[in-house]
């Protein structure tokens, strides 16, 4: 019968990485078939491994506040996230973050972690969020990032209608100098690459499909604003300076992060999607009508 030792095991086979395996050995649990083990011993098929993580203290400020949670297990978070809000703490958000609302709601559900965003939205971007409860998750799945094999799925509400139906963009993205909030589109930039399909199209607008190849900051906004159909709404990527008619009523950047697909630790994947707030569904009954 053949046997590996359980370290070999884990790294091999689970991608733990040796980090972690010595934090689990130092201040975690692992048994095997129900007893307290050692990682040098020999297991086989049909053992069972258990392993406690290390118990970490929450790292954000507990603030009560409203989370539309889309799922949740022992490994993960996912969040419906609203527009306005920030992710984590900045110099200007310190207590009205994603992260605090957290925080709050993990400190009183029995939840000992830190916070670990294995994605991230623009302040007004709304959408999925997902929030790994342990190093080894984030880690699993930030590998998974890496190598692109996680499918990030977003809905666009553009201004006109785009050149086709279906296309890529593949055009740099950069900062055009030092400390700019803005990117742009030149020939210095990081290389970057954008597929989208046209969902729906409107009199003056469209609803479009993005996936990302590339994770470059603001890439959908920049780029959708570069092949000439910026999103609606958003007041850094607009069209011709004409804001007020190019934003059809809306406070935010028409920009959803619609869905997540990817898989977790034992080959388990997971699909979770998000529900476009009421100022987008608004926007979209709105789009339909307008002459």
């Amino acid at each position: 019968m053949h046997e590996e030792l359980l370290r070999e095991e884990l790294v091999k086979r689970y991608d733990y990485s040796s980090r972690l395996i010595r934090e689990i050995k130092r201040i975690g649990k692992i048994s095997l078939n129900g007893k307290e083990c050692q990682l040098g011993e020999k297991i086989k098929a049909g053992d069972n491994v258990e392993i406690q993580m290390p118990c970490e203290a929450i790292d954000g400020e507990p603030v009560l506040g409203q989370l539309d949670i889309v799922y949740e297990d022992d490994e993960l978070l996912v969040i419906n996230k609203p527009a306005f809000c920030v992710t984590h703490p900045t110099k200007s958000h310190q207590l009205d973050t994603l992260a605090n609302y957290i925080s709050y709601y993990w400190m009183n559900s029995g939840v000992s972690a830190k916070i670990r965003f294995i994605n991230r939205l623009d302040r007004d971007t709304t959408g999925v969020v997902a929030i790994a409860k342990n190093k080894y998750v984030h880690h699993y799945v930030q590998k998974q990032m890496n190598a692109g094999s996680v499918k990030k799925v977003y809905y666009a509400f553009v201004n006109g209608k785009l050149p086709s139906k279906e296309g890529v963009i593949d055009a740099p993205i950069g900062q055009p100098f030092e400390n700019s909030i803005q990117r742009v589109v030149m020939n210095k930039g990081k290389p970057s690459i954008t597929h989208y399909k046209v969902l729906e199209e409107y009199n003056q607008a469209s609803l479009v499909e993005v996936i990302l190849e590339t994770g470059r900051t603001h890439q959908i906004r920049v780029h959708l604003h570069h092949i000439g159909n910026p999103i609606i709404g958003d007041p850094l990527y607009n069209c011709d300076g004409n804001k007020k008619e190019k934003q059809f009523g809306m406070s935010h950047q028409a920009l959803h992060a619609k869905s997540l697909n990817l898989s977790l630790p034992m080959k388990k994947h997971l699909y979770v999607e998000a529900d476009l707030n009421n100022e987008l569904k608004d926007l979209r009954n709105r789009l339909k009508e307008y002459k």
